[in-house]
């Protein structure tokens, strides 16, 4: 029993391995898992599973007792199907036809995605702790790209006794494979065809660690692949998306009425991106082959709906009317960052907009992106140029800045006066003004107050929004508030030495500090964060203590914290630099020389200032 995915489907979220965060789910045993495909020259395929697990424990019930079986109602037809539960007395309870239900993918009865994909629901009958759930089955299916094959095998998150999987190609389809845990294994062939065949080799799989990338990335994987290389992948994606971004009479006009008296091509390739991203609802739509084939860019706009493939192709559409060339990037949306050896479509499961002349890359999909930025898990990732057949990446880096300021007036009941300002520069200016633009009225309305309670804190205020759409990469927050119990006067008192409402820059050094270990490669970042706060206290209040100043700078951070005392005041100003280490993604090694560095800011930012007050 493995997760496999032989389609790309772009503009889905990534794929997800169940439990596994906690490691090997020892609550059921595989005991046998034997897959085979056979497929033919044009790249159709029968497939044929079977699987016997043992449950181990009770919860095991609730998480295997139903299984799923995946198909596109266009392309996949379901041929065979036996189902059973074994007994731990050796009783076979065969599943009846009753018991095999047909449900519509949870994702397509969801707006804003329409597909043609369904599961066929095996509900196994009479089953208790030690018992056996068997099933086999076999489908036919037709190729995403007629004439090729491939696809991505994971291994369960659960022990395994006994796994193999086996591919039968015909000669004129040699199969090409990247492989990490799996044994290759002897095979006889017929005449005209070639037998592959792996074990896989079932070692304990680790936790995977917080803010790890995927799995798929490190761990145990079996990558299989026809096409010669990614330049082939690339020309058979365009093969169905060659003639769709043509522009129209109607684009045309569009573009040039955008762009009337604008001349930089940047600025006009940015105001074409930031039209489609505002006036393009998101909705994909996946019947037949629509997972790997966009729409004409003419009805896209009539439509006024789309996905990533269709924003690409209107976006390519418009960017021609204004004599600005473009291709579609293909690129991963979840959190891998490394392409396999072996041309996997599986790896591209969203697409993006290229612009050569500029350097250029644009997702018109993130609606709270600005043009000119990206979604930052986009950054530093491997992209397939479709019209090309290149690879390349997206930028590394991309600005992203933040400072804050904060005064703090405590009176002698220990009530307190907050104000503060928060500018953001760079990729979250937009998204932090399209969060707030759509958060409720109601909402808002209650938004510090929701901040003080979550910090142990009694008070109300208001947060503001300094709207200035004219700006794509600046924006202001505003805030006042009334603590009632910021200090418990009198006697001596400990008070965070903190330098924003919430969040902040403590937040971002606590989010480094999930994993006191790392094992496994995580994404690295770039960024600038600068806080300082004045806190100022009533005529009679000693300040006992203040924390020691923290100045640290190697390879990966840059950080100061300073602490002033004059009269009654306290000012603190803190500055952390994330370095652009050049790669995407940081090592263990990486990790365990930042280590000494997080637990020492981490420490300062939960640092304390000392008062006694009457």
């Amino acid at each position: 029993m493995k997760k496999s995915v032989l389609a790309l489907a772009l503009c889905l979220q990534p794929l997800s391995i169940a439990a596994a965060q906690l490691g090997d789910d020892v609550s059921a045993l595989i005991e046998k898992a034997k897959a085979q495909y056979r497929v033919e020259t044009d790249g159709s395929y029968i497939f044929r599973n079977e699987v016997q697990l043992l449950l181990q424990e009770k919860r095991a019930i609730q998480e295997n007792g139903q299984q799923y079986i995946y198909l596109n109602k266009q392309l996949d037809k379901l041929l065979s199907l036996e189902a059973y539960t074994l007994k731990a007395d050796g009783r076979k309870v065969v599943v009846a036809a009753d018991q095999i239900k047909t449900q519509a993918d949870p994702v397509s009865s969801n707006a804003p995605m329409f597909n043609d994909s369904e599961y066929k629901v095996i509900v196994f009958p009479d089953l208790d702790v030690g018992d056996r759930i068997y099933f086999k089955y076999s489908l036919q299916s037709q190729p995403m790209f007629p004439g090729y094959f491939g696809g991505t095998n994971l291994p369960a998150f659960h022990p395994y006794k006994e796994a193999t999987i086996e591919y039968d190609m015909p000669d004129s389809l040699p199969l090409k494979s990247e492989v990490k845990g799996y044994v290759a294994l002897p095979t006889t062939s017929e005449p005209g065809r070639k037998m592959y065949a792996w074990r896989y080799e079932a070692k304990p799989k680790d936790r995977i660690e917080a803010g790890s990338v995927d799995y798929v990335d490190y761990g145990d994987r079996l990558q299989t692949s026809t096409f010669k290389d990614y330049a082939a992948l690339a020309q058979a994606y365009e093969q169905g998306a060659r003639d769709k971004a043509k522009p129209n009479e109607k684009i045309i006009a569009l573009a040039q009425e955008l762009t009337q008296g604008v001349k930089a091509e940047r600025d006009k390739a940015l105001i074409l991106a930031d039209w489609v991203r505002k006036n393009i609802r998101y909705v994909a739509i996946y019947l037949g082959r629509g997972g790997v084939v966009p729409h004409a860019a003419e009805d896209i706009l009539n439509n006024r709906y789309g996905d990533c493939k269709d924003h690409t192709t209107l976006l390519e559409a418009l960017l021609a009317a204004v004599n600005i060339d473009s291709t579609t990037a293909l690129i991963s949306l979840g959190n891998s960052y490394r392409l396999p050896d072996v041309p996997v479509a599986f790896v591209f499961n969203h697409a993006i907009t290229y612009v050569p002349s500029l350097d250029l890359y644009i997702d018109s999909t993130a609606e709270p992106v600005a043009a000119g930025f990206l979604n930052p898990n986009l950054q530093g990732k491997p992209t397939l140029l479709t019209r090309s057949g290149q690879i390349a990446h997206t930028p590394l880096t991309q600005q992203d800045e933040t400072h804050s300021n904060m005064e703090v007036t405590v009176q002698n009941d220990g009530v307190a006066a907050v104000k503060g300002s928060k500018d953001v520069i760079g990729v979250f200016a937009e998204v932090d003004r399209v969060n707030f633009q759509i958060t409720p009225e109601n909402e808002r309305a209650h938004m510090i107050e929701n901040i003080l309670m979550k910090n142990g804190l009694k008070g109300k205020g208001r947060y503001t929004l300094d709207l200035n759409p004219s700006s794509r990469d600046r924006q202001r927050f505003s805030y006042d508030a009334t603590v009632e119990n910021f200090v418990a006067f009198p006697g001596t008192v400990g008070l965070n030495a903190g330098t924003t409402l919430a969040g902040g820059l403590a937040a971002t050094i606590g989010s480094y500090i999930a994993e006191s270990t790392r094992t496994q490669p995580f994404p690295c970042a770039a960024f600038l964060v600068e806080e300082e706060a004045n806190y100022s206290f009533p005529k009679g209040t000693k300040i006992v203590s203040l924390p020691k100043p923290l100045k640290l700078e190697n390879n990966y951070f840059h950080y100061n914290a300073s602490y002033q005392r004059q009269n009654q005041q306290v000012k603190i100003k803190r500055m952390l630099q994330l370095k652009a280490t050049g790669r995407a993604v940081c090592t263990p090694a990486d990790f365990k020389a930042m280590l000494p560095s997080i637990q020492a800011m981490w420490r300062d930012v939960k640092n304390q200032i000392v008062i006694e007050g009457k």
